[in-house]
């Protein structure tokens, strides 16, 4: 809560400056309530968790490896876990792979 009893400082930014900022703090809003939630793949835009991409393609951790390791699949891993860029895994689908 501002107190205008004591004296402030008041700055001029362009709209387009605020506009950005506020959607900022709105994306910053959404993925709390995502990572609240538990749901962690939506808070990763375009990488999916291992584990979602197995229930996705119906394949085991061996087979995520296994592409891995032959440079099929593109995976990073962070925090412990392996993510996919939904745009490899799609890649990968389309190249007539069976999958």
């Amino acid at each position: 809560m501002i107190n205008f009893n004591t004296q402030n400082t008041f700055y001029l930014i362009p709209q387009a400056a605020l506009d950005e900022l506020i959607k900022a703090i709105q994306d910053l809003r959404e993925l709390q309530k995502v990572i609240e939630k538990g749901d962690h793949s939506r808070a990763l835009g375009d990488y999916l968790p291992e584990e979602k991409a197995m229930e996705l393609l119906g394949r085991g951790k061996t087979w995520f490896w296994n592409k891995r390791k032959t440079g099929e699949l593109i995976g990073k891993k962070a925090a412990g876990r392996w993510y996919y860029s939904i745009d490899n895994l799609k890649n990968y689908i389309e190249g007539g792979r069976s999958v």
